[in-house]
């Protein structure tokens, strides 16, 4: 795959959740990479499987140089984070869908949050960017993924200060 990391959080499973549905992390975290929040929905209770949906958008100069020449504007970025209910452990799977409104730009990724005690997760991501774009769709995709690494990090690391000052 293209995307794949593994971090440890330390703070417990539970907690990242909640960081995760809430309205103000994920304007924070928009924020962090220059976007703003449009949209931000949870759908379920948090103790079961539940969703949570953001439309986000941003200005086309934060994109890599490459794609800056076939998307112009402002882009819309979709996103659902469908994550299953807790297993015995506490640990959780999300399975995520990204969608850029004007453009034939997809991503999909798995996380999941392994429980390796009270106040330690081990967070995993596999995923990978999906590019529908003639001639230039490859390198689009080869300029994406390293973006998608750096939010990933981004992600974890602010969930964590996010946490901590909530804490």
């Amino acid at each position: 795959m293209a995307l794949e990391s593994e971090l440890v959080i330390p703070h417990s499973a539970q907690d990242i959740i909640e960081a995760y549905a809430d309205r103000d992390f994920n304007e924070h975290l928009s924020k962090k990479v220059g976007a703003s929040l449009r949209s931000f929905e949870v759908v379920g209770p948090l103790d079961g499987p539940f969703e949570i949906v953001t439309e986000q958008s941003m200005s086309a100069e934060k994109l890599p140089d490459v794609a800056k020449k076939v998307i112009k504007g402002e882009v819309t970025v979709h996103v659902t984070h469908s994550w299953g209910a807790p297993d015995a452990a506490g640990s959780r799977r999300a399975d995520t869908a990204v969608k850029i409104a004007s453009a034939p730009v997809t991503a999909q990724a798995a996380q999941n949050l392994h429980v390796r005690g009270a106040e330690e997760t081990l967070s995993t991501v596999r995923g990978e960017v999906n590019v529908n774009i003639p001639i230039v769709g490859k390198k689009i995709k080869t300029a994406a993924e390293p973006y998608m690494r750096k939010f990933v990090d981004l992600q974890a690391r602010e969930v964590s200060a996010w946490i901590s000052r909530r804490g």
